[in-house]
């Protein structure tokens, strides 16, 4: 049988420190192609997002983190 090996990804990026609602959150965004995704830090609840500018997925990230979900 033939060896199968993991291969990691590795993303070059930077962490972004941002307050909402007087709590400190990470957000790592990084390049992809011609655009930016990013994430939040300890937080999976809340979906990557992708846009054309850091700033636009900065401000995707935190319209998401104070969005109350539907209950």
């Amino acid at each position: 049988m033939a060896e199968q090996t993991k291969r990691a990804v590795v993303r070059k990026g930077r962490i972004y420190q941002i307050r909402v609602a007087d709590v400190e959150y990470r957000l790592f965004i990084w390049e992809m192609g011609s655009g930016f995704c990013g994430r939040v830090e300890d937080h999976p609840q809340v979906e990557p997002c992708r846009g054309r500018t850091v700033i636009n997925v900065r401000d995707q990230l935190c319209a998401a983190m104070t969005a109350k979900p539907a209950g």
